[in-house]
C-alpha cells in the first residue's frame, strides 16, 4: 500500500478521532493510572496487546511497518508497542524531533547516565549540521526518515500511520519512536489522537516532541531510557486493570 503525502487510501483512512464514552473505569484507579485507563477506555473496548518485533534480518521500510501493524490488528490486536534490535544514529533522531519540532539544536540534545561533557557536545555539534543540512526538508516530513539509512524510522512511519487508520492505540516508548511520529503528525495531524507516551522523561527531546503532538506524556516515572520500559509498564498496568472489563 503506497503512503504518500498527496493523498492516498491510508490516509484517506485515517478520521478525525472521536472517542468511546461509555466504558468502565476500575474503582482502584486515581492519579496517573485513571488517565491511562481513561485514554484507553476512550479507544477501545477489550483489551490484546501486540508488539511490532523489528530485528536485524529485517530490513525495514514504510510499507512494511504498514504490513505488520495491519497483520497484528487483523490477528485481533487492539494496542501496539514497538520493539527493536536496531538503535538508530541519535543525532539523526535528534535532528529529526529538532526540525519538526522548531527547536534547536541544544533544545533536543540530552547528557544521560554515563555521557561525558566532551561527547554531549560532539553530539550538539553534529546535530547542528545535520539540522542545518536538512532544514528545508521540514515542507516534505517523509523525506526526513531517508536520514536514517537503517529503515527504523520509515519503518516506523508507516506503523504509526497504518495504526491510526485501523483505530489502534499505540504506546511509544523511544526517542526514534518519536521522531517517527513526528513525521506521521506532519503527515496526518488526525493520526496522533492514537498515540500516547509510555513515561514522562527529563529528555528534553522527548518533552519537545510530545508537546509538539499535543499527545499525553505518559506515567510520571521520569525514565531517560531509550528501551521502551515506560511503555511496557503502562501495557502491564492495562493488562491488570483494562483487560477483559469490556466495554
Amino acid at each position: 500500500m503506497s503512503i504518500t503525502e498527496n493523498g492516498s487510501d491510508l490516509l484517506d483512512r485515517i478520521e478525525s478521532f472521536v472517542p468511546h464514552t461509555e466504558f468502565t473505569m476500575s474503582p482502584l484507579a486515581s492519579g496517573s493510572l485513571a488517565e491511562l485507563l481513561n485514554w484507553w477506555g476512550q479507544r477501545g473496548s477489550n483489551f490484546q496487546a501486540d508488539s511490532i518485533d523489528i530485528n536485524i534480518d529485517t530490513a525495514p521500510h514504510y510499507e512494511l511497518g504498514v504490513h505488520r501493524v495491519d497483520a497484528a490488528v487483523d490477528s485481533g490486536a487492539t494496542l501496539i508497542h514497538f520493539t527493536s534490535d536496531i538503535h538508530v544514529d541519535p543525532i539523526v533522531t535528534r535532528s529529526i524531533i529538532g526540525l519538526l519540532t522548531r527547536k534547536d539544536a541544544w533544545q533536543v540534545t540530552f547528557e544521560g547516565a554515563g555521557a561525558t561533557d566532551s561527547l554531549v557536545m560532539t553530539q550538539l555539534a553534529e546535530t547542528v549540521t545535520m539540522m542545518r543540512a536538512h532544514r528545508e526538508q521540514r515542507g516534505n516530513a517523509r523525506t526526513l526518515a531517508d536520514l536514517d539509512p537503517s529503515g527504523v524510522i520509515a519503518f516506523y512511519t508507516g506503523a504509526l500511520l497504518a495504526a491510526a487508520a485501523r483505530k489502534t492505540p499505540v504506546i511509544l516508548g523511544s526517542t526514534q519512536e518519536l521522531a517517527a511520529a513526528l513525521i506521521a503528525h506532519r503527515i496526518s495531524m488526525k493520526a496522533s489522537s492514537w498515540w500516547r507516551n509510555g513515561s514522562t522523561s527529563p529528555d528534553r527531546a522527548v518533552g519537545q516532541a510530545i508537546e509538539r503532538m499535543g499527545i499525553p506524556a505518559g506515567l510520571p516515572l521520569d525514565l531517560s531510557e531509550d528501551q521502551g520500559i515506560g511503555a511496557h509498564i503502562s501495557i502491564e498496568l492495562l493488562n491488570t486493570f483494562a483487560g477483559g472489563q469490556g466495554g
